[in-house]
C-alpha cells in the first residue's frame, strides 16, 4: 500500500510540470516516462526472476507497428487499433514464452536476441508493407475529452497511463504470484520440490512484461507519430536492460527512474556523439562496480548512515551530560 502511496504522490508533482517546463522539455519529459514505465515492467522479468533479455524491445515496436498499420493501412479507429497493437504483441508473447522460458541464463538471452532481430527484419525487409527503414509516418492520435496533439494534452494522457499501469505493475509484483517470482529467482528446484510449476512463472512474467511493454510501445506511436525499426532493435532492449541493472533488480521504481533518466541523457548526447553505445557500456561497468545494488540500494545505505549519525550524536550528548 505505501508503494501505491507513492506512486499517486509522484503523480501529483509531476502534474505540475506543464507549469515549468518548455514545451521541448516537457515532450523529453513525456518520452522519459514512457521509457521509465518500459523499465519497471522489464524489471518484473530482470529483476523478479532474473531472465536479462536482448530482445523485448519486439514486443514495445510490435504494438507500435500493429498500431500504426491498422490506421494507416485499415482506416481503424486509432483506439481500437492501439488495442489491436497491444493484442498482437500480447499474442506473440503468449505464443513464444513457453518455449523461451525453458532455458535460463546465457541461452535465454541468446534466444530473445534472435527473436528480437528476426522482428526487426521483418520490419526492415518487408518494405511494402512496414515501410522498410523508413518506418511509417503521419500516426494520428486518438480523439479524446481534451486535445491529445498538443504537447500539454499528450503529457496529461501518458501521465495518466503511467500511473495505472504502475499501480497495476505494484499490486502484481505484491501478490502471490508476484511473490512466487522472487522464489523462482533464488532457486528453482527448492520452488519445485515446493509444488510451484516454475515454467508457468516464468512465462507469465515474460507474458506480463510483454504486454506492458506493448502498451508504451503504442504510447510512443502515437507521441511521435510514427514507427520504425528503432523501436525493435536490440540497442533499445539493451537500454532497457541497463536501466533495470542500473535502478536495481526487484525494485520497480529503481528501473523506472533509471529508465527516465537514460533516456533524456541519451537525448541529450546523442546531438553531440554518436557513440551512445559506448555510453551505455560505460555506464553498465560503472554501475556494476561502484553501485552493485543500482540506485534502489542508495535508500537504506543513506538511511542505515543517518541512524548510525543520529545515534553517534545521542551517544556524544549522553556522554558528555554523564560526565
Amino acid at each position: 500500500m505505501r508503494r501505491e502511496k507513492i506512486i499517486i504522490g509522484a503523480g501529483i508533482v509531476l502534474a505540475v510540470l506543464p507549469f515549468v517546463l518548455t514545451e521541448y522539455w516537457l515532450g523529453l519529459f513525456t518520452q522519459a516516462l514512457i521509457f521509465g514505465g518500459f523499465a519497471m515492467g522489464l524489471d518484473l522479468l530482470v529483476g523478479y526472476t532474473r531472465m536479462p533479455t536482448l530482445g523485448h524491445a519486439a514486443f514495445f515496436g510490435l504494438a507500435g507497428y500493429g498500431t500504426a498499420l491498422a490506421i494507416t493501412r485499415f482506416g481503424i479507429n486509432p483506439w481500437i487499433a492501439a488495442g489491436i497493437g497491444v493484442l498482437l504483441s500480447g499474442g506473440v508473447a503468449v505464443a513464444f514464452a513457453p518455449l523461451a522460458v525453458r532455458v535460463r541464463g546465457l541461452t535465454f538471452l541468446t534466444i530473445t536476441l534472435a527473436f528480437g532481430q528476426v522482428t526487426w527484419g521483418l520490419a526492415t525487409r518487408w518494405t511494402s508493407f512496414t515501410g522498410g527503414e523508413n518506418g511509417i509516418p503521419s500516426v494520428p492520435r486518438p480523439d479524446f475529452i481534451w486535445d491529445l496533439n498538443d504537447r500539454t494534452g499528450f503529457f496529461y494522457l501518458t501521465l495518466i497511463v503511467v500511473i495505472f499501469v504502475s499501480l497495476l505493475i505494484s499490486i502484481f509484483a505484491s501478490s502471490a504470484v508476484g511473490m512466487s517470482f522472487m522464489g523462482v529467482r533464488g532457486s528453482d528446484t527448492r520452488m519445485s520440490a515446493l509444488g510451484y510449476n516454475v515454467q508457468s512463472r516464468r512465462a507469465t512474467a515474460f507474458i506480463v512484461a510483454a504486454l506492458v511493454a506493448a502498451v508504451y510501445g503504442v504510447l510512443s506511436t502515437f507521441f511521435n507519430k510514427f514507427v520504425g525499426t528503432g523501436s525493435l532493435s536490440w540497442q533499445l532492449s539493451a537500454q532497457m536492460l541497463l536501466a533495470v541493472v542500473v535502478g536495481g533488480f526487484g525494485s520497480l521504481w529503481g528501473p523506472f527512474v533509471a529508465g527516465s533518466g537514460l533516456h533524456i541523457l541519451k537525448t541529450l548526447l546523442i546531438g553531440s556523439t554518436q557513440r551512445w553505445p559506448m555510453v551505455l557500456g560505460l555506464l553498465y561497468v560503472i554501475s556494476v562496480v561502484f553501485l552493485p545494488g543500482g540506485l534502489s540500494s542508495l535508500v537504506p545505505t543513506i538511511k542505515q548512515r543517518m541512524i548510525h549519525r543520529s545515534k553517534g550524536k545521542e551517544h556524544a550528548r549522553y556522554g558528555t551530560n554523564s560526565k
